[in-house]
């Protein structure tokens, strides 16, 4: 079993997420329930959780608040897994997603929350750089994240942003390509680097190629039509993207 303490200060959508774990997803033991950090933190100093499902907005606090705290509260317990639920917000959602945290919106759709528990089976260990990553992001929060947290081999590797030069699809994984030279191979699709990526000056020139405009010092429209970057890579433009990137050059 995997036990959840549940954190939001609406006693409803406590209940409505217990009862969706009942039916869905009866693997996961909810011990406790909390409707603030204060609450919280007691609940957890009695039972360590392995899995915490915590909402963005805690009344006049919030659920980042908690986040702080928790690498100094772990003692010899592991690192809990962190599930945010919250209405829409834009910019806290896009720091939890550079971190490699999960997130479900409200409503709770009942496939989205089966996923993510299944994405939580899957893990071995949750790494605290994440939550640093996370916490780093939401102090600059209306600015662009600073760095990426992304899956690669065995664990987990941060990279700044502004390091990388190009993403390229390989088959469900991505190469990143980056200043120094180096290059990384990380476990999600081209496609889920887009969405996190393409809002922070990457372009999507072409199925299989994202590319950091940063980097980009020419286009060339002979041969199809490709981008010269910095590295001194090639890389081809779809056809849908010329008329875009001829009005970015110009």
């Amino acid at each position: 079993m995997i036990n959840a303490i549940l954190i939001d200060d609406e006693a409803p959508a406590r209940e409505s997420l217990r009862k969706k774990l009942e039916l869905f997803c009866p693997e996961v033991s909810v011990y406790a329930e909390a409707s603030s950090v204060k609450e919280a933190l007691t609940q957890m100093d009695s039972t360590w959780p392995q899995l915490i499902f915590l909402d963005i907005h805690l009344g006049s606090t919030s659920g980042f608040d908690l986040l702080e705290q928790l690498p100094t509260l772990t003692g010899s317990n592991p690192m809990p897994e962190v599930i945010f639920i919250t209405a829409h917000d834009e910019y806290a959602i896009r720091a939890i997603k550079f971190s490699a945290l999960d997130y479900l919106l409200k409503p709770i759709d009942v496939e989205e929350l089966v996923k993510a528990i299944r994405k939580f089976e899957e893990k071995h260990d949750v790494d605290v750089r994440g939550y640093d990553v996370l916490l780093e992001n939401l102090r600059h929060i209306n600015t662009r994240p600073k760095r990426i947290m992304i899956p690669a081999g065995d664990g987990m590797q941060i990279l700044k942003v502004e390091d990388i030069v190009r993403c390229e699809s390989s088959s469900n994984y991505t190469n990143f390509f980056l200043n120094n030279g180096n290059k990384l191979m990380a476990s999600k699709t081209l496609k889920e680097f887009d969405q996190m990526l393409t809002p922070y000056d990457f372009e999507r020139v072409h199925k299989s190629h994202l590319v950091n405009m940063k980097y980009a010092i020419k286009y060339m429209t002979s041969d199809g039509g490709y981008l010269v970057l910095e590295d001194g890579s090639s890389i081809p433009v779809a056809n849908r993207k010329k008329d875009h990137l001829m009005k970015l050059f110009k």
